[in-house]
């Protein structure tokens, strides 16, 4: 009996702590629209021209099923962005006493940890779930239960970016220092990634190549692009679809359990510079 009031508890608290993620980011009115603009502008606008310029008909892609492959990749690399982008919210929640009061609160700092991952994983995923509607669309892809699945593929990576974003903010301590590394980081890896080229093709360039095999970005969007059309993409991913499930499975309780720590064991108030 004690166990599970224990329990109920400690739901209650992740809830709210969804519900307070879930607040920062509709409140975000400005980051939203500009986010919104340029994600219309790469699916309608970019995307078509660049289908059009890319040779992609030597590994077995015409212009309509790399457009298709462009659209999954421009998904992941927003998903990204915007959980990424909730390094500056906890940044300036340091900065305010947020944080400091949030520790504070009589529960456990694990829980605490949790409920910050699951609830910046949630709201990112919601924030950008209009825009893997209008990829379904524009794919003309509308199988309920891939959609499902990929949903649910885009959540599990975005609580893992969330929990290595707490990670990161909360050991750095700084709101320069966390400017710069979001800002390298989201730079880096969305273009050393294959969002906008095949694994195959990367091949032909080592360092690229190599680079996009342990990329985070590369595996989910090899995996949505396997969800939608395994016969059309099944040859050019990255790896099977087995390994690439793993491995954001993987980076889910990595991060979360690294989240855990970091604010468990490492994170007093004060030192925010």
């Amino acid at each position: 009996m004690i166990y599970m009031s224990s329990l109920l508890k400690d739901l209650r608290y992740i809830l709210l702590l969804v519900q307070w993620d879930l607040m920062k980011i509709v409140r975000r009115v400005i980051f939203v629209a500009m986010r919104s603009t340029w994600f219309v502008i790469q699916v309608v606008f970019f995307g078509p021209v660049i289908a059009q310029m890319v040779n992609a008909r030597g590994i077995g892609l015409d212009v309509s099923s790399y457009y298709n492959f462009y659209l999954l990749g421009i998904y992941t690399s927003i998903l990204f962005t915007i959980t990424a982008s909730r390094a500056y919210d906890i940044a300036e929640e340091f900065e305010e006493g947020i944080i400091e009061y949030q520790l504070s609160l009589p529960m456990n700092r694990k829980i605490l940890a949790l409920g910050r991952a699951i609830g910046s994983g949630i709201a990112s995923t919601l924030f950008t779930l209009p825009m893997f509607l209008t990829v379904i669309i524009l794919a003309k892809e509308f199988d309920l239960l891939t959609i499902a699945i990929s949903i649910v593929s885009a959540l599990i990576f975005s609580i893992a970016i969330s929990g290595f974003v707490l990670t990161t903010t909360l050991s750095i301590k700084s709101s320069d220092a966390t400017d710069i590394i979001m800002g390298v980081l989201d730079a880096i890896l969305i273009r050393l990634s294959t969002i906008f080229y095949p694994a195959v093709i990367l091949k032909n360039i080592a360092p690229y190549y190599y680079a996009a095999i342990i990329n985070p970005l590369s595996y989910l969007a090899d995996l949505l692009r396997i969800f939608y059309s395994f016969e059309e993409f099944g040859e050019i991913v990255i790896v099977n679809p087995e390994a690439m499930a793993s491995y954001i499975l993987g980076l889910f309780i990595g991060f979360t359990v690294l989240a855990m720590y970091v604010i468990e064991k490492k994170i007093e108030g004060g030192g925010w510079r």
